[in-house]
């Protein structure tokens, strides 16, 4: 039986060697002839039974007589006393010694001795490792006993030795249509792409083309080999059942890969050809995401809408009305005038908006949304030091700009008379790195690499340095906070320190709370009406989160938002910003606010619980009844981080995500946020986006 199967499959090679045997001679030659005919040039090997051999082109053949050119000459023999074999390449001509072997190898075979005709091949391939005719047998005998990896691997050595005079098409279609069965992609798709490459106008290729070009972009996630191969196949079949499948994954990948102006001409394509497809409001919702990218939100709003309000794919409607959602923002980038596409400081200065990056700051009035850029100021002020500064932090009042830098100190603009008052550069003795800047009135703080520096606005009193040295406080704060009666500090390494502004003698204290745990960092504050808001990351327990308390620090609530991040660059990325909620109360509403949770649950939201600082009744004692204090000014929280953006309303305990801006192009990562004019600005390393707060 295994004898049979052996017979069967070398039926199937085209080259053929010739027996002894006159009948059987004759057979083979008509039947090489026919095969070779169409070829324009092949190489044949002449065997002689005296041992000698000759090397020509074929030139035709008869059941009695062939004829080959040897040397120039037309050389006429006789089929029989001659054994015959064809290359297309004199390179792939075995030398002596290994024909031998082969020889005997297919001896063995006709013995029903596969393993020692293995043997034998194998030793021609050690002698000649370009022999064809062995690594052909050797892959029958693989096939055959089901060892398909060394099966291919031999079949794609005669591919690629002398694909032209062997048929290994019915091969590697039936080893590539078992790996598919057993889910073997890659093994199916090298299979498929042996195929594609050798035989490029077999039959079977049109469809061929589409099955492995959507394993390689489905199953394999090989988008650079899959995708060239789905365009061709498209374009040399376009009349194809797999054409609309084809189209549409064309144009996602162009979208995955960045050629968004070609993702959007080729899925407009596929959306007036397949009207009704099943992938039709995908197509549109990707067509929506590109136009986002490009910053053409109407578009991608249109696009959206249709998906949102024609689709009864629940998963589909989310997703466009997430889209719906972003088209609320609007990114700036160097393109409007940005310094650089990487925006580190933001402050709102009434209309206008200062706006900080590495190539320098930007002034901007944004009066009924326009963006008009302040190219004058801007210059001044970049050419106010050395070189471009890296503007690091940016804080504002009524008559003061000051520009905090990572390199060169720190920049003085005075509003009024328009000129830059003062600098203060390392050459002067001030830090480098100015980190954070709080301003108010009376004076401005600067947290920098080399502590805090305090200067008094209106006077020519010194700088006054605070640090470990002479304060006992961390060099290394990082931001900091003024509220009218305290500057609020925290350090890299979580220590909260404040100092009495009010104190006739100067004093910094450490802060406590027994709702900041260990290993906390704050990485920003804010003030908002009556109450204090802190964000801060714990890097140990993979967690960040929000502190609320009253202007003094008492009556304080931590709020776990997010817990499981190890990227501790995504945990330090929150930010909140809180604004009076003046929304229309609900009668027999009681005011509530997130407790500390350990992860967002249900639709990803805090849980609600009675808000912690508003503080319960106390009973009478000694027959006096004390007043509790009257419950905070009800906020609306805004919090923002790489990967989620929303609001909180203390009052009802409603949360509602509002959708980051992932219009940006690459990876969102914040680094500033604040909310004014009713607008919200993000500065991000891929631009600065604004979404109006109505």
């Amino acid at each position: 039986m295994l004898h049979q199967t052996f017979r069967k499959n070398m039926e199937i090679k085209k080259q053929k060697i010739f027996h002894l045997s006159i009948l059987l001679a004759s057979i083979i030659v008509l039947f090489i002839y026919q095969q070779h005919h169409a070829y324009s040039q092949q190489y044949v090997i002449v065997d002689r039974e005296n041992g000698d051999r000759l090397t020509g082109v074929w030139r035709g053949g008869t059941d009695t007589h062939f004829e080959i050119e040897y040397q120039g000459e037309i050389l006429r023999l006789p089929v029989e006393g001659h054994r015959l074999s064809f290359t297309s390449d004199l390179a792939n001509v075995a030398d002596r010694t290994a024909a031998k072997y082969f020889r005997n190898g297919l001896m063995l075979l006709e013995l029903e001795l596969p393993e020692q005709a293995k043997n034998r091949f194998e030793a021609a391939i050690e002698e000649f490792p370009k022999y064809p005719d062995a690594h052909y047998q050797l892959g029958l005998l693989y096939k055959a006993n089901g060892d398909t990896t060394n099966a291919l691997e031999r079949f794609r050595s005669v591919a690629i030795l002398d694909a032209v005079n062997f048929d290994l098409v019915p091969h590697f279609r039936e080893l590539g249509d078992a790996a598919l069965a057993d889910e073997a992609y890659a093994e199916a798709a090298e299979n498929y792409q042996l195929i594609l490459k050798y035989y490029p106008e077999h039959e079977s290729v049109s469809g061929l083309s589409y099955i492995t070009g959507f394993l390689l972009v489905e199953q394999l996630e090989n988008y650079d080999e899959g995708l060239p191969l789905l365009e061709l196949a498209r374009q040399q079949y376009p009349n194809m059942l797999s054409h609309e499948k084809a189209l549409f994954l064309i144009g996602k990948l162009q979208a995955r890969k960045g050629e968004l102006e070609n993702a959007l001409h080729t899925l407009q394509g596929f959306v007036l050809r397949y009207p009704v497809s099943e992938w039709v409001y995908e197509a549109r919702l990707t067509r929506a995401e590109v136009n986002l990218k490009l910053g053409r939100v109407e578009e991608a709003g249109n696009e959206a809408a249709q998906v949102h309000d024609m689709s009864v794919d629940e998963v589909l409607k989310e997703r466009a009305k997430q889209i719906l959602d972003q088209t609320r923002w609007t990114v700036y980038t160097v393109a409007e005038h940005l310094p650089d596409n990487h925006v580190q400081a933001i402050a709102v200065d009434g209309t206008r908006l200062w706006v900080g990056t590495p190539s320098g700051v930007m002034l901007f009035e944004t009066a009924s949304n326009n963006w008009i850029p302040n190219l004058g100021v801007s210059q001044l002020i970049n050419d106010s030091m050395e070189t471009v500064p890296d503007v690091q932090s940016i804080a504002v009042n009524s008559e003061d700009v000051w520009i905090g830098t990572r390199s060169q100190g720190a920049i003085h603009y005075n509003k009024l008379t328009g000129e830059i008052s003062e600098t203060y550069t390392p050459i002067d003795g001030f830090p480098a790195w100015v980190k954070d800047i709080k301003m108010d009135d009376r004076e401005v703080w600067f947290a920098t690499d080399g502590g805090v520096i305090r200067k008094l606005l209106g006077t020519a009193n010194p700088l006054v340095i605070y640090n470990r040295q002479q304060s006992d406080i961390p060099d290394n704060i990082e931001t900091l906070l003024l509220t009218p009666t305290t500057l609020w500090g925290a350090s890299a390494d979580g220590a909260i320190v404040t100092f009495n502004r009010e104190a006739e003698i100067e004093e910094w204290s450490l802060y406590n709370s027994t709702e900041m745990r260990k290993g906390m960092t704050v990485v920003g504050f804010d003030t908002a009406e009556d109450q204090l808001l802190f964000t801060w990351f714990n890097a140990n327990e993979q967690s960040n989160g929000y502190f609320r308390s009253d202007l003094d620090g008492l009556h304080g609530k931590s709020t776990t938002l997010h817990t499981g991040i190890a990227d501790e660059i995504k945990l330090r990325n929150i930010y909140i910003r809180g604004v009076l909620d003046d929304s229309p109360v609900v009668a027999e509403e009681r005011e509530m606010s997130p407790v500390e949770t350990p992860d967002l649950i249900g639709e990803d939201f805090p849980v609600e619980v009675p808000d912690p600082l508003i503080s319960e009744p106390v009973a009478e004692t000694e027959g006096l009844e004390i007043e509790p204090p009257p419950p905070p000014t009800p906020l609306m929280l805004w919090i923002a981080t790489d990967d989620l953006f929303y609001t909180h309303h203390t009052r009802s305990g409603e949360w509602q995500d509002t959708t980051t801006p992932r219009i940006v192009a690459g990876e969102l990562i914040i680094n500033a946020f604040t909310v004014g004019n009713d607008r919200v600005w993000i500065a991000t390393n891929n631009g600065l986006a604004v979404m109006n707060v109505q």
